[in-house]
């Protein structure tokens, strides 16, 4: 009995092997076999103009991060220097949060 639906083919234009357990590459959205997945292995494009997505926005700094660090009062994004309330000089809500003791 044949499955024509099952597994995909692989993206890359030199293998094109069935895989019946493909990754989807998070860049490109493409289907790769288990040798082709990486990023280097397929010369992903977009591959590392994802990593680095998130701006700190704190005036001045022009760091960015892999993760989102909203900030819990005033709901902005920033850097792991910047993230807690009294480092950004956050002003959103009644007063910062004063340091732990």
């Amino acid at each position: 009995m044949e499955f024509p639906d099952l597994g995909k083919h692989c993206s890359e234009k030199t293998c094109k092997q069935l895989d019946f357990l493909p990754v989807k590459c998070d860049a490109c959205k493409q289907d790769f076999c288990k040798d082709h997945f990486t990023y280097a292995a397929h010369k992903c494009p977009f591959a590392f103009q994802k990593i680095f997505t998130y701006r700190c926005s704190k005036e001045g700094c022009k760091k960015k991060e892999m993760l989102q660090m909203a900030c819990a009062q005033c709901h902005s994004n920033f850097c792991i220097q910047h993230r807690h309330p009294l480092d950004h000089s956050c002003r959103h809500g009644s007063r910062p949060t004063v340091k732990a003791g």
